[in-house]
């Protein structure tokens, strides 16, 4: 069965939500294992990473808060 994507929430790159959710995991992994750790290295390097991705798809604050008004 083939699934159509009528939304275009579901048309971005990533869920935003379920970006930040991953930064917060990946925070509390490299407190874990430790900031100095090799693997502490490369999950630092990979929240750096998604959190720059999450910098790029969000609209710049002028924007989200004018689309607060958009339906009043």
């Amino acid at each position: 069965m083939i699934r159509k994507n009528t939304s275009s929430e579901d048309d971005s790159f990533f869920n935003l939500a379920h970006a930040r959710w991953v930064v917060g995991v990946l925070s509390m992994l490299i407190a874990v294992v430790g900031k100095e750790s090799l693997l502490g290295l490369l999950l630092r390097q990979l929240r750096r990473e998604i959190d720059s991705l999450i910098q790029d798809e969000e609209p710049p604050p002028a924007v989200q808060r004018a689309a607060r008004y958009r339906d009043n």
